[in-house]
């Protein structure tokens, strides 16, 4: 008597076909976990929208913090609410896969080809995909934020040099719609400190050409209009509480990059071991009286404790000057 052989490709076939007996399970209970877990983030997002909106309904308003760099600090509480969000996600998920893989039924799945099956699962990968990609992409920017609160907080260090010469120093300071990192007051006048770290790494130097800086390598202009018309505004409010003209000084910041020579004199341009040269710049129009100063202390204690928690797009406005903020954040 002859034994049934089965041919090479038929072999093939069928060993194919028992190692993806698993795909349509797996795909359904991916498909079930991935709706339950999006569900969850429509849910936070809406819950999320809610609270900001009846924020912005209350009445009464919350005295904004005047830690150094308190754009970053909360920029830091936004994307660790929705880190933790996504990471809470994630668990689900695979929690939600893993039981429907060992306790879940696969006799109402619906019968289809293989085929059809092997398209759903690998159509399954891009939103799963999408999902990784995001979440690494925010990590990576709380990192980078991170990095950037602890430049500030080197900064503001740096800064009580100036503070013992008698200056006194506003850290985050609202005026309109932008936020002047630090504001130091004295009797040679009011001085903006403005942190601007390099666009990119290993950045060589950094100069002021035609009202912008300039790095190298590479020659990458960075233009300072948003930094100016905060100045502008400053020296405007200024004037009004003081009822004189008051002129303020700009100071740039730039972390990491060797400051080159410039014949531009309207801005100064120092490092972060150097930030309080601005204490040798002095400017007869910029001199202020006892008088004077205790206005313009009175209009920025003011400002602080009249300032409102930020939306997300006004934190993203503002950091924007300091931070490239990836597309899926």
């Amino acid at each position: 008597m002859t034994g049934f052989v089965v041919p090479p490709d038929c072999a093939f076939y069928a060993v194919t076909v028992m190692d993806l007996s698993f795909l349509p399970a797996y795909t359904a209970f991916a498909a079930v976990s991935s709706l339950v877990a999006l569900g969850y983030l429509s849910f936070m997002s809406l819950l999320a929208a809610v609270r900001a909106t009846l924020w912005r309904l209350r009445f009464s308003k919350r005295p904004a913090s005047c830690r150094p760099g308190e754009v970053v600090h909360q920029a830091l509480n936004v994307t660790g609410r929705r880190w933790d969000h996504h990471v809470n996600a994630t668990v689900l998920f695979g929690v939600l896969f893993m039981t429907l893989v060992v306790l879940g039924r696969r006799d109402w799945l619906p019968d289809m080809a293989l085929r059809i099956w092997t398209v759903l699962a690998l159509a399954m990968l891009i939103p799963l995909g999408f999902a990784l990609t995001k979440l690494l992409h925010l990590l990576s920017y709380r990192m980078r934020l991170a990095r950037l609160l602890e430049i500030h907080v080197a900064v503001a260090k740096r800064l009580t040099e100036a503070q013992l010469r008698g200056n006194r120093i506003y850290h985050s300071v609202p005026v309109h719609d932008a936020i002047i990192d630090n504001v130091v007051v004295g009797n040679n006048g009011v001085y903006t400190v403005q942190l601007l770290p390099p666009p990119f790494v290993n950045c060589d130097s950094v100069r002021i050409e035609g009202g912008a800086l300039v790095f190298r390598p590479g020659d990458l202009r960075w233009e300072l209009r948003q930094y100016r018309y905060a100045v502008a505004a400053l020296a405007s409010a200024l004037s009004e509480a003081t009822g004189a003209t008051r002129k303020v000084l700009p100071v740039i910041v730039v972390p990491g990059c060797r400051i080159m020579p410039t014949n531009d004199d309207s801005v100064l341009l120092v490092s972060i071991e150097s930030c309080t040269a601005f204490v040798g710049w002095k400017d007869p129009d910029a001199y202020l009286m006892t008088d004077e100063i205790e206005a313009i202390h009175g209009w920025l204690s003011e400002q602080l404790l009249g300032h409102q928690a930020r939306t997300r797009r006004a934190l993203a406005h503002s950091l924007d000057g300091m931070l490239e903020r990836p597309a899926l954040v």
